[in-house]
């Protein structure tokens, strides 16, 4: 793909984290993988969190309970603690 963050990836990039759906048909998680892996060789963070199952945009607000929107928002805030972005405890338990 031309559009693809992968050609994209340079050395101090930002720290990321993805949420990916292992059953997303829209963005493939390998394409994820692919982009993480990059990340780290140019010596940027990324983490990738794959959610066992979930489909494309499966954290958006109003699907299901809310619960994977509520667990990501909790590793977000997680996350921008662990960088010095934050300095409380997440703010959804």
């Amino acid at each position: 793909m031309e559009t693809s963050p992968l050609h994209h990836v340079r050395r101090r990039g930002p720290p990321t984290i993805i949420f990916h759906g292992t059953a997303d048909t829209t963005v493939p998680i390998k394409q994820a993988e692919d982009f993480c892996a990059a990340m780290k060789k140019h010596g940027n963070r990324c983490e990738l969190m794959p959610y066992e199952g979930r489909t494309h945009g499966f954290f958006n607000y109003g699907r299901g309970d809310n619960a994977d929107f509520k667990a990501t928002l909790r590793a977000t805030d997680e996350f921008l603690v662990s960088l010095g972005y934050l300095k409380r405890e997440p703010a959804i338990k």
